[in-house]
Order: structure tokens, then C-alpha cells, then sequence
């Protein structure tokens, strides 16, 4: 749990009023009484005579696996709150509880009451309020709670789904041991999942509830948001290539019959010109909106005129009077452009190709070069161009059928009550991945500007 704001910073309480002036005095006595209970079950929990039992539980949780510093406290949390000790058939708060509750402050009884039967269970993040906490809705029940925690409303992303374990004490809703945070994309999933192991679980007790569900098998989410997480996604193009950021830079000998020539290429379409630069797109038609199985499909289309057919964008050519340059998504669209710009002749002369691999684990990506790059454009430029980029994507994407709509567009999905749920739950993904990139200090789209336009 993390409420803990600086002494003249503004008051989590809402007050106005600077944290020193206001709760901390309060809140200083609430955290000493919980730190205090919490040592006491800690050095209850290591007893010996509890030691088989942590063997046990560790075996399960961890399955052999070594804990990262965030999985290990999840585990103990865990083995506090949820695991059965053989001998007594309960937790290890419930036990002490029993045998500890009349020894103990007042203050710090009330606290150890607010923690029994507590459970990891599984929530969205529906907002938050950065500083104070964040908003919570339990994607079994629908339950939807505040939580007090200054840490994860600085971490956490709005609709981020979250394995993790809430406690009250003293009145408010606070977050125990550590947290399992997966992105939207994961929401489906781990609904499917629960649903399915929760059948599985009332075969074996008729009658149980998800609470108690939860209790005795909360952790199983954990071992699949891990699984979840491991998985790197595949990423294609629509033609089912994989995603390469490609490149090409040609040197322009003859601006003018460049241009001219490129005017002349059926399968380049113009779109914007000012005085230093000239941006064309590379489109084929559309043919189709799918993707195979367990694969992500990067999608970038034009919509034409009405009647024309909607053409998706192969490749960005952008030429002023010292380069041209060729952006791709993949190798075969690259090659593709490239055997296209051998019409332009002598014009244009080949200076270097570059490719870079996306790495989703988060480490830098690696780049293959074929020759230095130079006169590169600069990088506000580059940045403008990605702005409007972004911009052109979302604005084109509101008429783009796409397959969790079941082919409707998103403008079409708006339009019927049946539509706008499954819209709703759509831009839920699309906001998080936006705000996590914004978070991560990449560019990225305001999702507020589709619900608006979308009206939802």
C-alpha cells in the first residue's frame, strides 16, 4: 500500500491543503499501527512449525521457477492471506487472528479484521486519479472500488488489467503485496480463463462462489498473466509478413524528372506537397481485413473517393530536391518500392537501406545497415511527420472495417446499441496502448478525439 504523499505536496484527501496541514499526522499513526501488525504476521508466518507449509506453497506458486523481487512478494502475500496450512485448515491471518487478536492494539485489530478473507482476484483499471489512487472494477463481479495508492496511480495505465489483491483497512480500499499488470489486449483472455477454470471448480464444489473461487485459486491467474506476458506477439503486415521498419534513400541527380516520373507511377498516390518537400503514398487495394490466430496486424489504409475501392498504404515516399526517401513495413513492400523506383532512371542515385527488427521485450531494437545513412531528415521534422501521421491514421481508421467490429467500421459500429458495446470495449485497447506509449515518452494519439467523433 502506497499513500504517502510528500509534506508539502497537496493533500490525497482532496482538501487543498498541503499534506503536512492536513492527514499526515493521521495517516503517520494508521501506517505505524499497520507496519507494526504486519512485522507481527510476518514473524508469525516464519515459525518453524509453519516452514513444510512454506515448502509446500512455494512449490506451487513458483513451480520451480526463481521469483523476480515483484513475484516474491506476491508470494508471501499470497502464502499469508490464501494458502491452507495442513495441520489447521487455515490461512495464516486467520490463525493469527485467533490466536494473536487479544494481545494486540486496538487500532491494530481493527486493521487485522479488515484483512480476512481477502483473495487475489482480477481487475480493470477504469481510471485513475494521479496522486490519490486508482479506480477499479472486478471483471467477475463487476464490483467497482477506489483504491487509495499514490505508486500505482503514477504507474498504472487507464484499462492496464491487473491480477492483485484488495484490503481494506480502517475504512478505506488499499492494494496488498505486489501487483500483476498486463495491457488490454490481455482483457478477453483472462476472462475466458476464469470462466472456464471456475466451471472446472464448481464440478469439484457445487455451489462455491467466485469469492471463494478466488481464495483457492487466485494464484493460478498469476502463473497465466506470467505466461501472458512471456508470449511475444506475432506481428504482420495484412499480407502476413512480418513487421520490419524498412528503408530506402536515394540521392535526387534530377529533381524535376523525378517527380515527374513519379506522377506518372499508377501506384502512387499523392497526398501533400509544400515547398521543400513532396509526400506521395505507395497503396495497393484492400482485399481483405484478417489475420491468422495469435498474430497482430498492423494496418495503415487510404479511404478514396466513394465508389473507388479502399486502398491500403504499402510504403511513405517522401522527395525533395536532395532526397527521396521509402519508409516500409516490411522487406517485400521495400523491394517492392524499390523495383518501382527503377522507372525514375537516372534521376534518382541509391545511397543506403536500412532495417529495423521490433523487439517487444524492451530492449533496444537492433538495426541491419547497408550503407551510412546521410542527410538525414531532422528530426523536428521527422517528429512533425509522425504527429501527422498519427493524426491521418485515426482519422482514416473510424472508416476502416476491422474484424473485432465483425467488418463493421467503427463509424458503422456507433450507429447500433449492439455496436457500440463491442465499439466501447475497442477503444478501451486502443486508449491504453496510446497512454502506455505516452507514458514509455513516445508520441502518441489522444483516443478522447474518436470518442468524440464517434460519438461514445
Amino acid at each position: 500500500m502506497d499513500m504517502k504523499a510528500g509534506r508539502n505536496e497537496p493533500c490525497p484527501c482532496g482538501s487543498g491543503k498541503k499534506y503536512k496541514k492536513c492527514c499526515m499526522q493521521t495517516q503517520e499513526i494508521k501506517e505505524n499501527a499497520e507496519r507494526s501488525l504486519r512485522e507481527k504476521i510476518l514473524e508469525f508466518s516464519r515459525e518453524p512449525l509453519f516452514k513444510p507449509d512454506f515448502e509446500e506453497a512455494k512449490e506451487i506458486f513458483m513451480e520451480e521457477k526463481e521469483p523476480d523481487e515483484g513475484g516474491s512478494v506476491m508470494f508471501l502475500d499470497w502464502f499469508i492471506h490464501d494458502f491452507r496450512l495442513k495441520d489447521h485448515g487455515k490461512t495464516i491471518i486467520e490463525l493469527f487472528y485467533l490466536e494473536k487478536h487479544q494481545n494486540i492494539a486496538p487500532m491494530e485489530k481493527e486493521i487485522l479484521e479488515g484483512w480476512q478473507n481477502t483473495a487475489l482476484r482480477v481487475y480493470e483499471v477504469t481510471g485513475i486519479e494521479r496522486g490519490r489512487g486508482i479506480r477499479a472494477k472486478d471483471l467477475f463481479d463487476n464490483n467497482e472500488l477506489f483504491v487509495n495508492d499514490i505508486r500505482s496511480s503514477k504507474k498504472m495505465t487507464k484499462w492496464d488489467i491487473g491480477a492483485m489483491r484488495v484490503i481494506k483497512t480502517l475504512g478505506k480500499f488499499y492494494l496488498s503485496g505486489a501487483v500483476c499488470l498486463l495491457p488490454a489486449t490481455s482483457k478477453d483472455d483472462m476472462i475466458r480463463f476464469g470462466k472456464e477454470s471456475f466451471l472446472g471448480f464448481k464440478k469439484e464444489k457445487p455451489g462455491a462462489t467466485w469469492q471463494e473461487f478466488f481464495k483457492e485459486r487466485g494464484h493460478t491467474f498469476i502463473k497465466f498473466a506470467y505466461l501472458k506476458a512471456a508470449q511475444t506477439p506475432k506481428i504482420v503486415t495484412p499480407e502476413g509478413d512480418p513487421i520490419l521498419f524498412a528503408k530506402a534513400i536515394y540521392k535526387v541527380k534530377d529533381y524535376d524528372k523525378a517527380l515527374n516520373a513519379l506522377y506518372e507511377i499508377p501506384d502512387l498516390k499523392h497526398l501533400e506537397s509544400n515547398q521543400n518537400e513532396i509526400h506521395f503514398k505507395l497503396v495497393a487495394e484492400i482485399r481483405d481485413h484478417n489475420v491468422s490466430t495469435g498474430g497482430i496486424m498492423f494496418e495503415t489504409s487510404l479511404v478514396s473517393d466513394v465508389g473507388d475501392p479502399q486502398c491500403r498504404s504499402m510504403g511513405d515516399l517522401n522527395i525533395n530536391n536532395r532526397q527521396l526517401i521509402l519508409d516500409c513495413l516490411s522487406e517485400k513492400r521495400l523491394e517492392l518500392g524499390k523495383e518501382m523506383l527503377k522507372t525514375l532512371g537516372d534521376s534518382i542515385e541509391f545511397q543506403s537501406e536500412s532495417k529495423q527488427y521490433p523487439d517487444l521485450s524492451g530492449r533496444k531494437n537492433k538495426t541491419v545497415k547497408k550503407k551510412t545513412q546521410e542527410n538525414e531528415i531532422d528530426e523536428p521534422v521527422r517528429e512533425m511527420l509522425r504527429k501527422k501521421y498519427l493524426e491521418d491514421h485515426y482519422r482514416r481508421w473510424v472508416d476502416m472495417p476491422i474484424s473485432f467490429l465483425e467488418g463493421m467500421t467503427p463509424r458503422e459500429a456507433s450507429r447500433t446499441e449492439e455496436g457500440k458495446v463491442k465499439l466501447k470495449e475497442l477503444l478501451k485497447v486502443v486508449e491504453n496502448a496510446e497512454e502506455r506509449r505516452k507514458r514509455e515518452g513516445e508520441l502518441s494519439y489522444d483516443v478522447s478525439k474518436l470518442r468524440e467523433t464517434l460519438g461514445v
